[in-house]
C-alpha cells in the first residue's frame, strides 16, 4: 500500500468489504453469480474502523509556515508560525450515509484538535529593534468534517478492480485558542488573535488534503493491487470475484455485483455455455449479505468437467470390503452383479465387474427454497475382469441422476454433503444378450452408495472458504437457500490480534 496507516487492519477491511472485498469485469456477463451488500449496520461500523485509521493519518500532518505582519498599539510586528504540527486528531461520534446512485458520505462530529509549532517575531521603529522566538500550542474544539467518495470500477479488461475517488471534504473547525510559550510572548499574545482566521483556514485545508490523499492516492493504490481471483478449495481452484459494474448505492447499503465465476488456476478465459439468472436480495439487518446464484455453482462443476474430474473406472479395488466388494462380483451372495445380471454371472463366472464411468457433461444445480439438487448424466461402459486378469466388454448404458445436497455454513467454509441419490439407467448397447434396466439401476444405487457419494462427500466436507476477512471474524452467520441462489447473513468483528 501506499502508507503505514492504509496497511492497517481497518483499511484493509475498507479495501475488502467497503471498498469491496472480492472483485472483475466482464462484459459479456449481463448479471452476477455473487452478490454481496453492506447494510447500514455494516457500512456504519466499517466506517468507524475507517475513519479511526483516517484519523491516525491526520495526526503528525504538517500545516504552511504561516508569515506576514499585523499592527498593534506598539507599531507593525512581523510574525513567522513555522513547523506547524497536528499532535492530536480525535472525533467523538461518526457515522456514514449513502447518496443513492452517488457514492458515500462519512461525517465526523465533535472534533478535538491539537496543534504545535513555533513562532517568531521581529519589531523595529526607528532605531528600535526587537527579536525573539518560541513555542505555542493550539486547541479547536466543536467541529466537524464530512468526506465524501464514490466507487466505481477499473475500466481496463479483465481487471474490473474497484477504484475509489474522493469528490469532496468538508472541514468545519471552531475557534482556535492558541497559547504562547517563551520569549516576549506578551506581545504576541496581544495581537495573536489576528492570526487564529489564517491558522484555521490553513489547519482545515491541510486536513482535508490528507485526507483526500489517503483516499485517492493510498487506497487508491491498494484498490489497484487487489486480488479478484483467489483460492478458494486447492491452489487450482479459484474464485473470480470481480466486479461486473461499478457498485450500487442503495439507500441504507451499498451493493457489489461480482462475476462470481470458478476457474481453473489463473485461467479466467474458459468459456462457460450460459450466463448467471438475474436474482434479488432478501433484505436483512444484519452487516453482511452475500447472495450465491446457481451460475456459480454451475461454473464449479464446469471447471471441474474439463479438468477431466468426472470420470472414473470403479473396481473392487475402490471398495474398503469383503462385503461391499461383493456387489462387484458375477458370483457372490446376495445383490451382486452376477444374480442381478444373471447372463453375466452365466458367462464370466468367479469375475469381477468394472464400471467405467465418464460424465457426458458438467452436473447442474438447481437451488430452491426446499434446498440444493445436483443432476449429471455418466455414459457407463460395464466390463468383466476373470482371475487370468483378461477383460472383456459386457455393455453400456446412460445414467441420469439427481441427487439432494444438503448445504452448511461454517465458521470459514461452506460445505456440502449428497443426499438421495437416485438414477436413472438406459441400456444402450449390450453384448451378452438382454438386460433389465431395473437391474442396472439397482447396480449404480450400489455403485452411488458405497463409493461414488462417500468420495464426492469427502471432497465436499473440505468446503469452500466463503469470509477471508484477515483480522475480521463473521459471527451470527446463518444461511437460506431462495429461488435460484443460497444467501448468507452474517456480522463482523473486528479482532486486532487475530492474522
Amino acid at each position: 500500500m501506499g502508507s503505514e496507516a492504509l496497511k492497517s487492519p481497518a483499511i484493509c477491511f475498507c479495501c475488502l468489504v467497503i471498498f469491496g472485498t472480492l472483485l472483475d469485469a466482464a462484459t459479456a456477463l449481463n448479471e452476477p453469480g455473487i452478490r454481496l451488500r453492506l447494510s447500514e449496520r455494516g457500512l456504519s461500523y466499517a466506517a468507524t474502523l475507517a475513519v479511526d485509521a483516517l484519523a491516525r493519518k491526520v495526526r503528525d500532518t504538517t500545516i504552511p509556515d504561516q508569515s506576514g505582519n499585523v499592527k498593534t498599539s506598539v507599531g507593525k510586528v512581523d510574525y513567522e508560525l513555522s513547523g506547524i504540527t497536528i499532535k492530536r486528531f480525535s472525533f467523538s461520534s461518526s457515522s456514514v450515509s449513502v447518496n443513492p446512485g452517488v457514492g458515500l458520505t462519512w461525517m465526523l462530529r465533535d472534533l478535538e484538535v491539537a496543534i504545535q509549532g513555533n513562532w517568531r517575531y521581529n519589531y523595529k521603529r526607528g532605531f528600535i529593534r526587537i527579536r525573539d522566538h518560541g513555542t505555542f500550542d493550539g486547541s479547536v474544539a466543536q467541529s466537524a468534517i464530512d468526506v465524501s467518495v464514490t466507487l466505481g470500477m477499473d475500466a481496463a479488461p479483465g481487471a474490473g478492480r474497484p477504484t475509489i475517488r474522493s469528490v469532496g471534504c468538508d472541514c468545519r473547525l471552531g475557534a482556535i485558542a492558541i497559547q504562547l510559550g517563551g520569549g516576549a510572548s506578551w506581545l504576541y499574545n496581544a495581537f495573536v488573535g489576528q492570526l487564529e482566521g489564517n491558522i484555521r483556514r490553513a489547519l482545515q485545508d491541510a486536513v482535508c488534503r490528507r485526507i483526500r490523499r489517503a483516499v485517492d492516492e493510498d487506497a487508491g493504490s491498494s484498490l489497484s493491487s487487489l486480488q479478484v481471483v483467489v483460492p478458494v478449495a486447492d491452489d487450482d481452484l479459484r474464485l473470480d470475484l470481480g466486479l461486473v459494474e461499478p457498485p450500487r448505492f442503495q439507500p441504507g447499503s451499498v451493493e457489489f455485483p461480482l462475476k462470481g465465476q470458478f476457474v481453473h488456476g489463473d485461467d479466467v478465459t474458459l468459456g462457460y455455455p450460459s450466463t448467471a439468472d438475474p436474482f434479488q436480495l432478501v433484505d436483512s439487518d444484519q452487516m453482511v449479505t452475500i447472495g450465491i446464484s446457481e451460475y456459480t455453482l454451475k461454473t464449479a462443476g464446469y471447471v471441474l468437467f474439463h479438468r477431466g474430474l468426472f470420470r472414473h473406472n470403479l473396481t473392487s479395488a475402490d471398495l474398503s470390503s469383503t462385503s461391499e466388494r461383493n456387489f462387484l462380483s458375477t458370483s457372490g451372495t446376495g445383490l451382486c452383479f452376477g444374480r442381478l445380471v444373471p447372463a453375466v454371472g452365466r458367462r464370466y463366472p468367479n469375475a469381477t465387474v468394472e464400471l467405467e464411468m465418464t460424465a457426458t457433461g458438467p452436473p447442474d444445480a438447481l437451488i430452491s427454497a426446499k434446498g440444493v439438487r445436483i443432476r449429471a448424466s455418466v455414459s457407463t461402459t460395464f466390463r468383466a475382469r476373470p482371475s487370468d486378469g483378461s477383460l472383456f466388454y459386457l455393455l453400456a448404458a446412460d445414467v441420469s441422476a439427481t441427487a439432494g445436497m444438503t448445504v452448511t455454513l461454517g465458521e470459514s467454509a461452506l460445505r456440502g454433503n449428497l443426499t438421495g441419490f437416485v438414477p436413472a439407467i438406459v441400456v444402450t448397447d449390450s453384448g451378452v444378450g438382454s438386460v433389465d434396466d431395473s437391474a442396472l439401476q439397482t447396480v449404480m444405487k450400489l455403485a452411488a452408495r458405497l463409493f461414488v457419494a462417500p468420495r464426492l462427500n469427502e471432497a465436499l466436507q473440505k468446503g469452500v472458504a466463503w469470509s477471508s476477512f484477515g483480522k475480521f471474524r463473521p459471527a451470527n452467520h446463518r444461511l437460506e437457500t431462495q429461488s435460484q441462489f443460497l444467501q448468507i447473513h452474517t456480522d463482523v468483528i473486528y479482532e486486532p490480534g487475530a492474522e
